[in-house]
């Protein structure tokens, strides 16, 4: 492991601004913005953490959601729009070794899209909306539901 890690220059930028910067601040603005750069700085190393999971729970899901989307078939999938494109190029970075999450995600967007403009079927459309409302939910899980400093 490469040294330092970066969680501890999080923790050392934090240090700086306690004991070295606001010693020197004599404004409250100054002082209470040094109080934001740390609770940030905070936040980060925290979300840090918690990535690799997040990324791992990410990838199964869209593996999980496109696996269950082309057990439905080609009928369920509308030729036009692209989908069934999408749902091949998915299924080819879902089986890279490590996927290609990128790739994952620019196919879940075709299909977000399509549900959103009406073209894509009830049972399609069920399994996206599925995958958004547990990718928003580990999406606020990670970023911790709102913003530092707001």
């Amino acid at each position: 492991m490469l040294r330092p890690t970066l969680n501890e220059l999080l923790s050392g930028m934090q240090r700086t601004i306690v004991e070295a910067l606001m010693p020197e601040l004599t404004s409250p603005y100054a002082q209470g913005q040094a109080m934001s750069a740390i609770a940030m700085i905070a936040h980060a190393a925290a979300v840090l953490e918690s990535a690799p999971a997040y990324d791992a729970a990410e990838v199964k899901d869209l593996r999980a959601t496109f696996a269950a989307i082309k057990r439905l078939g080609d009928k369920h999938i509308a030729k036009k729009g692209g989908l069934r494109g999408a749902l091949a190029r998915a299924t080819r970075a879902s089986a890279k070794a490590p996927p290609d999450r990128r790739a994952m995600e620019e196919s879940m967007a075709a299909f977000a899209t399509a549900v959103a403009l009406g073209h894509a079927g009830d049972s399609v459309a069920r399994h996206v909306r599925g995958y958004l409302r547990r990718n928003l939910e580990r999406s606020r899980n990670l970023l911790g539901g709102t913003s530092p400093g707001a």
